[in-house]
């Protein structure tokens, strides 16, 4: 036999240790559209006001909550990870919305409107340290922002959450407090775009828009699917306690074959610097942007290779996820799949960065500049003297070796340095760009005249000019010079 003893925690001394779960101010507000997700939204508007103090208000179209439904709704601990869940519910533990918004301010009001009704509640920290217990607050309708309780008379029916008393938002008071706010917004809007964009993209529930501050969303695919030099691999599902995984493989275009507005789409170009490896959807839901789960080494070469995990919400409890949903692991029976995937994906990013990001590998192709492995896996960079428009500047010039000094000082200047740090920025290099069709046309010609004098140099010439750089960036141009040089 034994005693026991109820020890229900102290409200104030928990409520603060929940705030420090780890929130940003978008991981925070995405989770509260999870909750608008799981009640059946399809309008989210999230609203910075500073007048006359700052409130941050999150206002959907869901299908609302009774006074009861809303209180219960209001409990720390709501619901049991471990219940099965509708299709759409991107809830687990209960505690999301709650510790959300304590992680961002002091008192957290939400309004519900059903069947015509409102229905309010509140935590206050400062109310519940006054009272030392877990006393949740019932304002009027008449209590809350006249524009949130507007808006939802608009809608029919909807939930707000109004965020006020912000202190873990930074000091935003001073003459740089707009500027402060508009990063914070900025950032958050970047956040929630990635996180819900097959929302946004309708892939998942149909109609669906967030706005901040009545700014929609930028639409974002980080695999930029139907890019005709990006590549979609082979998907493949696979069982897992009795459901089902997808996974998809993605390699994205080289990036500085990608326009401006193709890399707003695929997230900017940090996001494809650093966004690589494992997109795990929870509910359609992003749950982690990338990172390769310790399956492969990451390297710059592997950068375009992107792989979507579809994970079902009832394997939260195999993928680890945790309350915030923003850290996911992939269970051990999937990740021998997992590596086999990943080691075809990454083969090919590699393939795009290897081949400069052109489709272009034919064995005869003939370069301006050939590498030549050394020892220990080095490697050096030459001027192809066999390349016809050296091998005229060689014949112009006469024997000797000052060409062959000159050559050799451009090979030993060429400054790998700066076109490594260039390039691992995946910033665009200009490639054969710069020469129009009247150049190229001009360079062959000073090249045939070069060889009139050895007929069989000038045919072979003709013959190549389709495979040679710098001629071969546009085949078609390259063969119509070729026949102007026959006649």
């Amino acid at each position: 036999m034994y005693d026991v003893v109820e020890l229900p925690p102290v409200a104030p001394m928990l409520m603060q240790s929940l705030r420090a779960v780890g929130y940003t101010t978008s991981a925070a507000l995405a989770d509260l559209v999870d909750n608008s997700v799981a009640a059946g939204a399809h309008d989210i508007a999230i609203d910075f006001s500073t007048s006359p103090d700052l409130i941050v208000s999150i206002v959907d179209d869901g299908t609302g909550m009774s006074p009861d439904e809303l209180v219960a709704a209001m409990r720390f601990g709501s619901r049991d990870p471990r219940d099965p869940r509708a299709d759409g519910d991107l809830g687990r533990f209960g505690l999301g919305m709650k510790t959300a918004s304590l992680s961002q301010c002091r008192r957290v009001s939400v309004v519900s409107l059903k069947d015509r009704q409102f229905a309010c509640a509140a935590w206050d920290l400062d109310e519940c340290e006054r009272r030392d217990g877990w006393w949740l607050l019932r304002p009027e309708a008449s209590e809350m922002p006249g524009t949130v309780i507007e808006m939802l008379r608009q809608r029919g029916h909807g939930t707000a959450v109004i965020w006020q008393q912000l202190d873990r938002l930074g000091d935003l008071s001073g003459a740089a407090s707009a500027a402060s706010l508009e990063a914070v917004m900025e950032a958050a809007a970047d956040h929630l775009a990635l996180v819900f964009h097959r929302f946004l993209a309708g892939e998942i529930a149909g109609s669906f828009d967030i706005r901040v501050n009545n700014r929609p969303l930028p639409r974002i695919d980080p695999f930029l699917q139907g890019h005709v030099k990006g590549q979609a691999l082979h998907p493949e599902s696979f069982p897992v306690d009795g459901h089902t995984v997808k996974v998809s493989p993605f390699v994205l275009p080289f990036p500085s074959r990608l326009k401006s507005e193709e890399l707003q789409r695929a997230g900017g170009r940090e996001q494809i610097k650093t966004g690589h490896g494992f997109y795990v959807y929870r509910g359609g839901r992003l749950v982690v942007p990338g990172g390769w789960f310790r399956i492969v080494p990451s390297d710059e070469l592997i950068r375009l290779a992107r792989v979507r995990v579809d994970v079902p919400v009832e394997l939260d409890h195999l993928w680890k996820v945790d309350i915030r949903k923003t850290v996911a692991e992939p269970p051990q029976a999937l990740r021998q799949h997992l590596k086999r995937i990943v080691g075809d994906v990454t083969l090919r990013s590699r393939r795009v960065y290897t081949h400069r990001g052109t489709q272009q590998e034919q064995a005869d192709r003939i370069q301006i500049w050939t590498r030549h492995d050394l020892r220990d896996g080095a490697a050096a960079w030459r001027i192809n003297r066999d390349h016809p428009a050296v091998a005229a500047l060689i014949a112009i010039t006469g024997p000797g070796d000052g060409i062959e000094r000159v050559l050799h000082l451009i090979e030993e200047c060429l400054p790998l340095h700066d076109i490594h740090l260039h390039m691992s920025n995946d910033l665009p290099v200009q490639e054969g760009a710069s020469m129009t069709d009247d150049e190229l046309q001009a360079l062959a010609l000073r090249l045939a005249d070069a060889f009139r004098g050895t007929p069989g140099m000038l045919d072979q010439l003709i013959e190549r000019l389709p495979s040679m750089e710098p001629f071969n960036r546009d085949p078609v141009q390259a063969r119509l010079i070729a026949e102007h040089l026959r006649t």
